[in-house]
């Protein structure tokens, strides 16, 4: 696993490399606050919020709000659960989830942009015997970005995150890494690792040793709206080892983002 996380380092500082005139991220406005499931160094602005709501395998449902305060923090908040669409019962979250971001440095020409955050909200669905999402939050974080133009802007994002999920026994520090690529006017590609340090027991019940390869699309509707088509767990790292059938495989999911000033 060491090895893998070290190749993809290498990779990424590799692509930094070959673009040596590097230029500051666009409007941060167009930045997204995250990936697919892993943070960036992006802040909303002062006096912005951002609703939020991703539909997800099983029914699932997740709607959270953002908001943007003294340009440097975002807070927010989120709930949501399983079967919330089709029939039966929801099977809810056992709680709201928050979050907190500050922005600790700027990205200017030759340094990303650095943040440090908490995020206790998870995805999937939720073991109550072991308290933990499928995928596990963030929890502590600290994270960098880095924006170079290359036929439009290519954005480079890591970080390291240290989950308070540790129910299972598997509580080590975690690495993730994260890729954007403009391909056209308002649509982006998205691709980020979570190499799952803390989630790779073995045990049959969660993550396996592969770490969790993810994907999207990003598409800027208007100025307000945003939807990204996200393709998760590609490498289907805890396949058939969910209590859910078929939940274990990669998914097709959507997020919606309204964003707006007050």
């Amino acid at each position: 696993m060491a090895r893998r996380s070290l190749t993809v380092l290498l990779v990424l500082a590799a692509v930094a490399a070959l673009f040596p005139g590097s230029a500051a991220a666009q409007q941060e406005d167009d930045d997204p606050i995250d990936m697919i499931d892993t943070p960036t160094a992006v802040i909303l602005p002062h006096g912005s919020y951002d609703m939020n709501l991703r539909l997800y395998s099983a029914g699932g449902v997740l709607a959270g709000i953002r908001v943007g305060l003294l340009d440097r923090i975002l807070f927010g908040f989120s709930f949501g659960g399983l079967q919330v669409l089709g029939t039966g019962s929801p099977d809810w979250n056992p709680r709201v989830e928050f979050e907190f971001r500050t922005k600790l440095l700027d990205e200017s020409y030759v340094g990303p942009a650095v943040g440090v955050g908490f995020n206790s909200q998870g995805y999937g669905y939720y073991d109550n015997a072991l308290d933990r999402y499928q995928f596990k939050s963030k929890g502590f974080y600290a994270v960098a970005t880095k924006h170079f133009l290359m036929l439009g802007e290519l954005g480079l994002n890591g970080g390291v995150n240290y989950s308070l999920e540790r129910e299972d026994g598997d509580n080590d520090p975690d690495l993730f890494f994260g890729i954007e690529k403009s391909i056209s006017r308002g649509v982006d590609l998205l691709a980020e690792y979570d190499v799952a340090l803390n989630d790779n027991s073995d045990d049959g019940v969660f993550g396996k040793g592969k770490g969790y390869l993810s994907a999207g699309l990003l598409w800027q509707v208007s100025r307000s709206y945003r939807m990204t088509f996200e393709f998760r767990n590609l490498l289907e790292n805890n396949e058939g080892a969910t209590r859910i059938a078929d939940i274990g495989d990669w998914s097709r999911e959507i997020r919606i983002n309204y964003i707006d000033r007050f």
